[in-house]
Order: C-alpha cells, then structure tokens, then sequence
C-alpha cells in the first residue's frame, strides 16, 4: 500500500479529492487512483519483480518522468520506444477449470475513500480464474445482441486500441500459455480452450478493442488527451459494468462527464487535479485499487433492479426495494490504470467479480466486518451506493451471521488484516 504525499499542494489536492464521494469515473476509482499516483511518484520505488530481465528495468527507469510529461505539449506525446512491457512468469498451477477467483474482501471495519490504494505488480496486470469461460461465453451473447451498445472506438483511439492488444499479445501467452498463444512471426493468436483464432495483420476486419476484450474477463477503456490538454473516452468495450454504459460516456470529457453530474467544487479544483494526475502519470508506473458495491439482482452484465439498459435514465432512485437477502449480491471491482508507452493513451481495465450475499457471509469474520464497514458510510456514501434500497433486509442478516459466528466461538482479536482479501 502506498502512502499519501507529503507536498503541500498535493495534499491540498488530495483533500479536496478524497473528500468529495461523488467525484466518480467507470464505476469510481480514478480519484483513488490519484491518491496512489501522487503518493508513488513521490516514493522511492522498488522494482515491482525480481524476474524481470535487468534491461526491462533499466529501460523503464529511463522513460519520462511524471515532471517531464507535465511540461509537455498538449495533446503530443513523443512515443516511448524505451520501456518494454515486463514479461511475467507463468501463473503457477494456473488451471482454467480450478483456479478460484481472487477473494477480494474491500471493506473494513470502518469505511474509509482513502483505503487500499497500492501499486500494480505488473505480473498481476491480468488476473484469470475459473470463471473466464462465463465471462467469455456472456461477453459474446452482449456482443451478438447489443453490438456497438457495449463497444466503440473512434479515429484518435485506433492506434491506442492497436498498441494494447499487441500488450496483451505480449502477456497473455506468457501468463497464461494453457489458454494462449500467439506468434511473433504469423501475429496469429489463439485462445486455445474455444479454438478462436484473431489474425492481428488483418487490420481491416479485426476490431482490436473488442479482441482485447474477449480475452480477458475485464472490461477495459482507453482514454486520449487532446489539444486543450483534456482527456475522453475513445475506445472501449465494456459489456459487464453493471450500472454504466459506454454510450453515455463515449468520446465525452472528463468535464463533461463530470460537470454534468453537478460535481460540487470540480470546475475549481477536483477538475484541474485530475487533468494534472492523468497528464504525468507516467508508462512504468501503474495503480490498482478495489471497490465494492451491493446489487439487488444476480446480473452480471447489467443490473436489471435499476432498470431496463434500454431506458435513459436508470439509477438507484429508479431501483425498488430488496425485500429478500437471497436477492442481495456482493459485486467488486479490481481496477487498474497504466499509460501506454507507443500512444502515449491510458487504459483503465475494470474486472468485476460477484458472488451471492448469503455465500459471502459464510466466511469468518466478513458479516460483522462488513456490517460495521456499511453503518460507517456517510450519507452521500449511502446515496451513490444505494443503501435505502437492501438496508432492511442486509443489515439485520449480516448482524444475525456476525453473533451466530461469534457465538460459535470466533474471536473479533484474531482477525487477520490482510485487506484487500
């Protein structure tokens, strides 16, 4: 876990930032993000894997610098052709029919916007478990029935879309060489377990962003600055999100995204920190953090209980109440940001994973972690994440599995702090 910078102005920023819930970008995140940025560009970094070859590290260490990409020219990027994407090791026993998901647990005892902000181990950019055959098999049901609802590219992100498949090229083989392959030679890759087959030199008819997509379980978004040194969202596939859809933020600025949602105090200064934090985040040194919301439905894709996708305006207010806990899902996000080396674009991934409520709370020490954690959130807090919908019926259930795992013997002193598991 990285720690808050100690410099006047970014604490300044990050004050302001970190107390503003409604500052809010895929599903939350990118002001955590800027916490673990401002803070890790002030560290001393160690680097992120002793398996990495002495020139990769050496080569990242010469990229630019966050100051460096401050002065820069709006809307230029000068392409990296220093750094190399950190090659990692083959996932140890990784099993596509028996690898659980990890078991994100973010929460706390006591909420906290500022909690749980780290460094991303680049052999972690990834993760596959299990469940990438749903993800995959739903992924292409969104694609065959929504079609351009759920994926978009335009002009100014080709090239971006281009550069993080060929990462992902790069990574996949290697992290995961029972699922993938790809040769340098033919640039054919193969998903091994369905026999799909993406030729990368057909530049015509191979949607690269879609492709990324397919192989993986995250949703992933690329993000390009223009000429007034603003950021928007220029390609993406995004199937799964659950409560958001590209089509609303499509090719839309940060300002405008957010401007929009009468953000209090960001034309001011949440606005001008963000533009900062995206401007010098440099190519060697992603963030990752975790978030987690309830969800009144078991979908996946898109939660139904806010309302029809098909419908403009959908959200919480739109949501009826929870009347029964085996409605309740524990969805969490793992999200991480990096900046590509060649196009000089972000890319957010945002993998999600969901389980029932009542399976969750079958674990040791999570019904009264989480029940403390819910009752400490603010109100603002409670209004974005929909608490008034599922209170009466969670809250009396995570109370009644915390005493009954107490009154078995579980002892609140031993718990272990391993957060974010």
């Amino acid at each position: 876990m990285v720690s808050i910078s100690d410099s006047p102005t970014d604490a300044g920023v990050l004050k302001t930032l970190l107390s503003n819930e409604q500052l809010l970008l895929f599903g939350g995140g990118v002001v955590m993000l800027l916490a673990a940025y401002l803070a890790s560009s002030k560290s001393k970094s160690k680097s992120h894997s002793s398996s990495y070859p002495a020139d990769t590290k050496s080569g990242a260490a010469r990229s630019a610098t966050g100051s460096a990409l401050a002065e820069r020219k709006f809307g230029h990027w000068e392409a990296d052709h220093v750094f190399k994407l950190p090659i990692p090791p083959p996932f140890e026993n990784w099993d596509m029919n028996k690898t659980k998901p990890q078991p994100y647990r973010a929460f706390k005892h006591k909420y906290h916007v500022t909690m749980g902000i780290r460094n991303m181990d680049w052999d972690s950019w990834i993760e596959l478990d299990n469940e990438w055959q749903y993800y995959h098999d739903l992924k292409l049901q969104r694609l065959q029935e929504k079609g351009e609802k759920v994926h978009a590219t335009s002009s100014k992100a080709v090239d971006a879309s281009w550069e993080v498949l060929y990462e992902l090229c790069a990574y996949l083989p290697h992290r995961y060489p029972s699922l993938f392959s790809y040769d340098d030679n033919s640039q054919v890759l193969k998903i091994l377990a369905t026999g799909e087959t993406f030729d990368l030199k057909d530049k015509k008819n191979l949607d690269p962003i879609v492709t990324a997509a397919k192989c993986i379980q995250d949703d992933i978004a690329i993000m390009v600055e223009d000429e007034n040194g603003d950021y928007s969202l220029e390609s993406g596939c995004v199937a799964l999100a659950g409560f958001w859809r590209i089509t609303d933020k499509y090719q839309r600025t940060l300002d405008e995204i957010h401007l929009s949602g009468d953000v209090p105090q960001y034309a001011t200064k949440l606005g001008p920190a963000m533009r900062k934090f995206f401007r010098r985040l440099t190519v060697n040194n992603p963030v990752v953090r975790n978030n987690y919301f309830i969800q009144t439905d078991n979908n996946l894709d898109w939660s139904t209980s806010i309302g029809p996708e098909t419908k403009q305006e959908v959200g919480w207010y739109t949501a009826p109440a929870a009347t029964d806990v085996n409605d309740l899902y524990f969805r969490s996000e793992r999200q991480s940001l990096r900046r590509l080396p060649i196009s000089g674009a972000l890319v957010f991934t945002i993998r999600t994973y969901f389980m029932p409520i009542t399976k969750l709370c079958q674990e040791p020490y999570v019904p009264r972690r989480l029940l403390n954690g819910i009752n400490s959130w603010q109100s603002d807090v409670e209004e974005y994440k929909g608490y008034h919908k599922f209170k009466d019926v969670l809250m009396p259930y995570l109370l009644k599995k915390a005493e009954e795992q107490e009154a078995e013997g579980l002892n609140l002193d031993e718990e272990p702090e391993v957060y974010p598991f």
